[in-house]
């Protein structure tokens, strides 16, 4: 069996990075005076015997397979491989006692999809009498709606008087925390991407695959051999995350190489896990958050632009996606921050409103500040920055301003037509033709998440979230970025869902990720017949 063979190979990967976390969690264990958070050595090494098992199992059922895999297999096996890495990587979040089953599995599909979103919430406790109390969420635009919930992370308390050393996000074990930068290191290149270097034997089928995991209209081979391709933006890729690592070490020396690392990951893959609670606002630095909106944007272009570049060939950077981004994010920065400036000032504006403005548009997902007290027309233009995303063939979610451009020429096109019917022209996207396949299919892409983005909207409010929140989760799932407002805004987590909504945010985040096509081809009968 085909799929068999392809997700056991794809396993034994998987488990060595497992080995990543679980060599972490066992060096704490061996020296945990520098490590009051609990161990998770158990859930790491558990998660691993069961990778390892699970991968053995399938060889010996595959090994007889073909090596030829299809367009339709491809699909299939595009899904199998993101839903059973969900399933795996939330096992150490679960077997640790951090999470529920449903609230790890969340967080592993968030970290996967470089979506950002969290269920780690520091848990509640009376003082008076020391016992946990339910946490109570008010929308003050709905004052009627109150969330009430509890916490899922318990405090780390000094042993001698009790008092609260470390919560919420910062008392979660270091080596989960590098487990979740992890998945979204990974998530971002694209798992698919990633196997494919070390998987030679697919064919045309693996370049199939390539095609489905990357992202945008736009497909640039950066060479003709997927495996030559996937090495190279490996190489690229990891490049990249060190010199990010190294540029914050040297700039903040209040920053830690654990937090140097974990904060490289989330940036680069434009994913936003942070270590700390109040995320990069925490670190109240300015080297800091310009590097991070430095590799926020880096992460956000098209891959194959450095590969020219390294060539020398910079007439090929000369592209209307690449120009059109950067006008994008240039704005978005400038109308963000001029809304702040009667509020803070000219130069706190444009430092916390360019730097949020990125964050959203690259649908990263850090803060530096709590931008749901701010006025709402910078808020809306942050919304629409979601949607708008970054490059194709680039780590950031958002529908892209590729497609933005494309339907952009289908307009002028067709309003040309109206007064010279007899006209025919091309549609081109730099030098590449946009024929009217690709052309129906971006238009059916926008019908598609208007219509996707509706139904979440309308679902979280019959689940009891107000309207507020409800739009800007839809937003913040379908585009995987991480961040929304009010009862889910920057300070909050996502713990106060129900188990309903936190089922529809994981099929939300998967959707958005594998940009909705793949996805939903499994829910054609046609997809299941033999022709």
């Amino acid at each position: 069996m085909i799929f068999a063979k392809i997700i056991s190979k794809y396993l034994f990967y998987l488990s060595a990075l497992l080995c990543v976390p679980l060599g972490l969690s066992t060096f704490y264990q061996l020296f945990p005076s520098s490590h009051p958070q609990p161990s998770c050595t158990f859930a790491f090494f558990l998660t691993l015997l069961i990778s390892l098992t699970l991968a053995l199992a399938l060889r010996v059922i595959g090994r007889k397979a073909a090596h030829q895999l299809y367009r339709r297999e491809s699909i299939l096996i595009v899904v199998l491989i993101w839903i059973i890495t969900s399933i795996l990587s939330a096992l150490p979040f679960s077997l640790s006692g951090t999470l529920k089953p449903l609230d790890a599995y969340f967080e592993a599909m968030s970290g996967l999809t470089t979506t950002g979103s969290t269920m780690l919430c520091p848990k509640a406790f009376d003082p008076n009498t020391g016992l946990e109390v339910p946490i109570r969420l008010t929308n003050p635009h709905v004052p009627e709606k109150t969330y009430i919930y509890y916490g899922t992370v318990d405090p780390i308390r000094d042993p001698d008087t009790g008092l609260i050393l470390h919560s919420g996000i910062e008392a979660v074990s270091k080596s989960l925390l590098l487990w979740r930068s992890l998945l979204q290191w990974v998530g971002g290149m694209g798992i698919v991407v990633i196997f494919l270097t070390v998987l030679p034997a697919l064919g045309v089928g693996g370049k199939f695959l390539y095609q489905l995991e990357s992202t945008g209209p736009v497909k640039d081979e950066i060479s003709p051999r997927v495996r030559e391709t996937g090495s190279r933006l490996w190489k690229l890729y990891s490049a990249l995350t060190l010199l990010e690592v190294a540029l914050l070490v040297w700039t903040n020396p209040q920053m830690s190489f654990f937090d140097a690392l974990c904060t490289s990951l989330s940036t680069i893959s434009t994913g936003g896990f942070s270590v700390r609670n109040d995320s990069i606002a925490s670190y109240n630095s300015a080297a800091t958050e310009g590097i991070v909106i430095a590799f926020m944007i880096l992460g956000s272009i098209n891959f194959s632009l450095y590969f020219h570049m390294l060539k020398f060939k910079f007439f090929r950077i000369y592209v209307p996606d690449f120009f059109l981004f950067l006008s994008t994010a240039a704005l978005g920065c400038l109308a963000v921050s001029c809304f702040l400036i009667p509020e803070f000032g000219v130069a706190k504006a444009f430092r916390e409103g360019a730097f949020q403005a990125l964050s959203f548009q690259t649908t990263t997902g850090f803060f530096s500040a709590n931008y749901d007290r701010w006025p709402f027309a910078p808020q809306m233009f942050m919304l629409i920055l979601m949607f708008i995303g970054g490059m194709s063939g680039s780590t950031a979610g958002g529908i892209k301003t590729s497609r933005f451009y494309i339907a952009y020429k289908i307009l002028l096109h067709r309003l040309e037509l109206i007064f010279r019917p007899d006209s025919i022209r091309k549609l081109y996207i730099g030098k590449n033709e946009i024929d009217d396949k690709n052309a129906l299919t971006v238009l059916s892409f926008f019908c598609i998440i208007a219509l996707f983005t509706i139904i979440g909207t309308f679902s979280l409010v019959l689940d009891g979230v107000d309207p507020e929140t409800s739009i800007g989760l839809i937003a913040c799932f379908l585009n995987n970025v991480g961040m929304a407002f009010r009862a889910a805004g920057p300070t909050e987590s996502m713990a106060f869902l129900s188990p309903f909504s936190k089922i529809l945010a994981t099929f939300w985040m998967l959707l958005g990720r594998l940009e909705f096509f793949v996805v939903l081809l499994l829910f054609l009968p046609s997809f299941w017949k033999n022709r």
